[in-house]
This record gives C-alpha cells, sequence and structure tokens, in this order.
C-alpha cells in the first residue's frame, strides 16, 4: 500500500502537492519472492485536486487496487482539529515512547520461550523498519494459548526506524505502511486469541482506506489510536487515528476491513496449542503424574485430559 502510494505520487508533476486520501483494495494474495508493477493511470487533473489509480501487478496478475487524491495545501477559515484526548494531547494513561516497552524487547525475550516453529516468524518481526513501542503498559504474553479477553482497542507508538528522504509524499506513504499492519489485530482482543495463534484460521486485510488531515514526520513518533467496534460475519472493522506526540494533534485517519476467522479443530492445531502451552502445561502433567504414583489418588496440581 505505502509503494502504490508512493508510485502515484510519481507521477503527480505539481509543486507540494501531497496525498489528501486513498481507498485500496487487496485482491489476491501477493509473493514476497517476486516483482510487482505499480501500473499508474492519471484519473483526473483538476484545478484544486489531482486523482490517480494504481494497479499492482505481480506474474501478469492483479493483486492489488488503489485509488489516490491529491491536493496543494491551503489555508481555510474553516478549521477544527481533534486531538488525541479530546482536548489538550494526549490520552491518560499513554506514557512517553521513551519510557514504553518496545517489541523488540518483547521479541527478544519470546526468542528464547517460542517453539520452534514460530522463530521465522519472529525474526521477520524484528527485521520490520518500523518501530513499535506499547503506550499503555506491556501486552499480555503472546504465548498464552488462553489469553484473557481485553477491551477492543489498542494505542502503540509507531516510527520508521531508520531516517526517511524528504521526498514530496514519502511520509504519508510510510505512514500507509505502518498503519496496515497491526490494525486488523485490534479485533482479536476481544475474542482471547493472540497473534500468532493456532486457533486463527484466516486473517487478512481485505480494504484499507486512509485520509491525511496535516504534516507530520513518519521517522518520528506517532500515537496510533485503534479501535475494532465490529466483528461477525468472517469479517472485522477497525478505525485507526495518528496523533503527533509534540501537540497530540490529529494527522490521519484510517478504516480497515479485514477477513477474521476461526481454525477448524483439527489434531494440528491442537498440537500447536500443546507446543504454545510449553513448560507450563508439562509442568502441571508432571505433577498430576506424581499425585497418581505418589497417593493412589489425584494430587493437588494434577489436571484433566480436557487440559
Amino acid at each position: 500500500m505505502g509503494q502504490a502510494l508512493h508510485a502515484a505520487q510519481l507521477t503527480v508533476h505539481r509543486d507540494s502537492w501531497l496525498p489528501i486520501s486513498l481507498h485500496s483494495y487487496f485482491l489476491k494474495r501477493g509473493s514476497p519472492n517476486s516483482d510487482i508493477i505499480y501500473q499508474c493511470r492519471e484519473t483526473s487533473n483538476l484545478r484544486s485536486f489531482d486523482s490517480r489509480s494504481v494497479d499492482a501487478i505481480q506474474n501478469g496478475q492483479i493483486i492489488f487496487k488503489m485509488q489516490a487524491q491529491f491536493a496543494r495545501p491551503e489555508e481555510s477559515q474553516l478549521r477544527h482539529v481533534e486531538r488525541a484526548d479530546g482536548v489538550t494531547g494526549m490520552p491518560r494513561g499513554v506514557v512517553a515512547p521513551d519510557e514504553c516497552l518496545g517489541m523488540d524487547d518483547l521479541l527478544g525475550d519470546l526468542m528464547a520461550r517460542a517453539p520452534a516453529a514460530l522463530l521465522p516468524l519472529i525474526e521477520e518481526l524484528r527485521a520490520s523498519p518500523i518501530e513499535v513501542r506499547y503506550a499503555v503498559g506491556a501486552p499480555h504474553d503472546p504465548l498464552d494459548p488462553d489469553p484473557p479477553s481485553m477491551p477492543s482497542r489498542q494505542l502503540l507508538w509507531v516510527r520508521i526506524r531508520e531516517p526517511i528522504t524528504k521526498a514530496p509524499g514519502l511520509d504519508a506513504a510510510c505512514a500507509a505502511y505502518i498503519s496496515d499492519q497491526p490494525l486488523l489485530l485490534t479485533a482479536l482482543r476481544p475474542h482471547r486469541i493472540s497473534f500468532p495463534s493456532p486457533k486463527l484460521g484466516a486473517l487478512a486485510t481485505l480494504d484499507h482506506s486512509m485520509w491525511f488531515h496535516g504534516p507530520f514526520d513518519a521517522d518520528d513518533w506517532l500515537l496510533y489510536d485503534m479501535h475494532a467496534p465490529f466483528a461477525g460475519s468472517g469479517r472485522a472493522l477497525c478505525f485507526g487515528h495518528l496523533y503527533r506526540p509534540d501537540t497530540g494533534q490529529l494527522v490521519a485517519s484510517c478504516a480497515q476491513q479485514g477477513v477474521l476467522r476461526l481454525a477448524k479443530p483439527t489434531l494440528k492445531n491442537k498440537a500447536a496449542l500443546f507446543a504454545m502451552r510449553g513448560a507450563g502445561l508439562l509442568d502441571r502433567l508432571r505433577a498430576a503424574a506424581l499425585g497418581w504414583t505418589s497417593g493412589g489418588e489425584r494430587g493437588a496440581g494434577a489436571t484433566d485430559s480436557s487440559a
């Protein structure tokens, strides 16, 4: 999505014109091992707005479509901008990014505890160009197969790790890239499912829209406030807002719909859940065995066959 928006920006040949919105559809699964061609068309060049259509083509097939609109910055007497807490700045309970636990810290801990099957995914997340920190405290253990139900809202500090060139529209393209990854995960929180989880059968973006409201630096911290008001019929709908850390000012908004389905119960999934429980479950099973062996009755630490 970020690459498609940047490709569209390169076809806008008017100085200072920047993206103001995008609407995109993920049509087919893409492969990271094959090149993608971004085919851009000028759908309009008006006095105040330009629009572009972008097709992402891989192996001869369109896998993604985007419509993006651009405009020049202009002054307006009709102006108001919501702030993160609705009044002056950050929401209550949000901790400054320098004082927060980072995803890098969490992933480093997981490397020592995770099942071998999860290690490639953890390594991929550690190599991400996006830096993430948890704005309202440490998250629940991702390896817990039965996490508690949590509100369908999460707040993260996000930024691009490395300094980026200040080319026109590049901050917006990076923000589009940032906005996609964590948004749909918000819809899992009320349903006691972590990511990744063998309980999860399908999780994928269907469509994603974004609106840009003001200037920001994607390589500086942004507060990403996400909310998932609906999940049902195999889909979930999520909304996100990005705020500047210095003023709490809203700089971008997004909406995303995605596929969200449970996995079918199979022996493979049950085995994966067993693996995620790890040493904790093995300790309980050992305690149960000792209880049977030493006393002839089940000990206090025993578990039944449904554990």
